[in-house]
């Protein structure tokens, strides 16, 4: 990844996710992000659009930031069966939102991670 991107991506609160429909109709959403090995992680409801958007395919753009921040293309996968950066990326937003994750949005995370209703989402980079 390249550089400047990754620094950007690790002071970022937000990324703007775009994720494509079937017909190729773009739909952006602001979201949390962990930035690990090279690649932007996040959680959200199994259910929601662009999980099963990602499912569909998997092209993403990504906009670090702001919805005009700097932007790569990606794509994205479900990541099934991964305790350990389930763990890890709740202490990442532990450290990184220090304010609403433990007021309780951490719990709300872990409980649906737990149940299954939740899952990570990991992006890897096809254009820089």
């Amino acid at each position: 990844m390249n550089p400047a991107l990754a620094l950007g991506l690790g002071r970022a609160h937000y990324i703007y996710l775009t994720t494509y429909s079937k017909a190729g109709k773009p739909g952006t959403v602001p979201t949390w992000c962990w930035l690990h090995e090279d690649a932007v992680y996040f959680t959200t409801q199994r259910a929601s659009l662009k999980a099963r958007r990602i499912r569909n395919s998997g092209r993403v753009t990504v906009h670090v930031g702001k919805k005009d921040g700097p932007a790569f293309d990606g794509q994205a996968e479900l990541v099934e069966d991964r305790p350990d950066l389930e763990a890890a990326i709740l202490r990442a937003y532990h450290r990184k939102y220090w304010i609403i994750v433990p007021l309780g949005m951490g719990r709300y995370i872990r409980k649906g991670l737990a149940a299954k209703t939740s899952v990570l989402i990991r992006i890897l980079p096809t254009t820089q």
